[in-house]
């Protein structure tokens, strides 16, 4: 199917192109028989756990920060049915010291987690696929979803999308997966009007980082362990370049601020946490390069009350006190632990969706704060913090997991019956 399908593409001549596309060929190409082949792969699991054999489950990751399923993939360890693994994957864009960085990261993280990893597929016959990320340029080409059209196709966002762009709803990986799992009602709404087949194959289960956020702090990731000195996270996405997609970040306005603020300031300790992929886009951006990037991100690591933190950010948010930012997905995710956030990135009013509008209104912007006011607010020093109660309920009606139970085990519920 692959073959025939790129070869088709390839023989449309140019100005036929973008009337192709807008009638979208490849797609329904794609998806031609999908109801079919699922049904076809539904019952060869079926018949696999009737036959006491492991389901094989892969789970792709491309590195620590992105991977947020740890609940989930231990539930599958513990099942008789599944047979989880973690197949390490790489970011084509990625430089190829970042791809390695990445790379040891996770090599350590999951084999202190205990979870098996793979590098490659070879030896790994999939019944069930978990793709990391909807977008063709975060994978590689034989891992591209219509290369798995036999098997049963699943995604959970990385991350809460607060916005209605049609790439986060209406990717290649959006409509060819047999279960997307969704975090609320709201995010279905979007789909059904976004994505090409209209949300059909959405469930909702929650947010994979309910699960986690709903546990006391396994560590204390800061250098400084004193009570007295307030924590503030700097929170910074990548987009920084002419041709990101998303164009929420203001690093390039705040960088050197940033970290002449932190060191002036020893009341308050200040952890920067770079989104994956922000090094990489600094190396590619004309004013800053590898030499640069690399001397500003080790600068993060000399003052006493600063340091850089590219890990797992869980307990990194569930010890901190407040946070700084420009990320979409942090809007929603640092509520969680029910504490000040401000957002200092670009607006994008014109583009939020319901809920991304509602997330917003439980974090503070600068039309309430400055920086400095900001910090002045969370070390008690001037103002009141008079979001806590925004954001309370927004935890409440939006944040936790459906039918009363983890956002792991609805999935697992939803598998159980598939096969059952």
């Amino acid at each position: 199917m692959k073959l025939s399908v790129k070869k088709l593409y390839s023989l449309i001549p140019a100005p036929l192109k973008d009337l192709q596309n807008s009638l979208r060929i490849k797609d329904r190409l794609l998806l031609a028989g999908k109801r079919r082949r699922e049904k076809k792969a539904v019952a060869k699991v079926r018949a696999k756990i009737q036959q006491n054999q492991k389901v094989n489950v892969v789970f792709m990751a491309m590195s620590v920060s992105f991977w947020k399923y740890d609940n989930l993939f231990e539930l599958m360890q513990k099942s008789s049915h599944f047979e989880p693994v973690v197949l390490l994957t790489k970011r084509p864009q990625d430089a190829p010291e970042i791809q390695q960085m990445h790379h040891d990261k996770m090599v350590k993280y999951f084999g202190e987690k205990g979870f098996p990893v793979i590098e490659n597929l070879q030896n790994t016959d999939p019944d069930i696929l978990f793709y990391a990320q909807p977008y063709k340029n975060s994978i590689t080409e034989e891992l591209r979803a219509y290369n798995f059209l036999d098997k049963l196709i699943c995604y959970v966002p990385y991350a809460f999308f607060i916005s209605n762009y049609k790439w986060a709803y209406d990717a290649q990986v959006h409509n060819l997966a047999w279960k997307l799992f969704y975090p609320s009602e709201l995010h279905k709404k979007n789909a059904e009007q976004i994505s090409f087949i209209r949300g059909k194959n959405v469930e909702i289960v929650g947010y994979p980082l309910a699960d986690k956020f709903a546990t006391p702090a396994a560590s204390d990731p800061w250098k400084i362990k004193d009570s007295k000195i307030k924590r503030i996270v700097w929170g910074v996405h990548h987009s920084v370049l002419s041709d990101d997609l998303a164009d929420c970040g203001t690093f390039l306005a705040h960088a050197e601020s940033m970290l002449d603020r932190a060191r002036k300031n020893p009341e308050f300790q200040f952890a920067f946490k770079p989104h994956p992929h922000l090094k990489e886009h600094l190396y590619r951006h004309p004013d800053w390069g590898k030499a640069r990037t690399d001397t500003y991100f080790a600068a993060w690591n000399v003052a006493p009350n600063t340091f850089l933190f590219d890990n797992d950010y869980i307990d990194l948010f569930k010890t901190s006190d407040a946070l700084i930012h420009d990320c979409g997905s942090f809007t929603v995710e640092y509520l969680y632990v029910d504490k000040p956030v401000l957002y200092i990135g670009n607006q994008r009013d014109d583009i939020l969706c319901n809920f991304g509008k509602a997330s917003m209104e439980a974090n503070y912007t600068q039309s309430d704060f400055s920086i400095d006011e900001f910090l002045q607010m969370v070390a008690g020093k001037a103002g009141a913090d008079t979001k806590r109660d925004v954001r309370q309920k927004f935890i409440k009606e939006q944040l936790n997991p459906p039918n009363g139970i983890s956002f792991a085990q609805n999935i697992m519920n939803i598998l159980e019956k598939a096969f059952g």
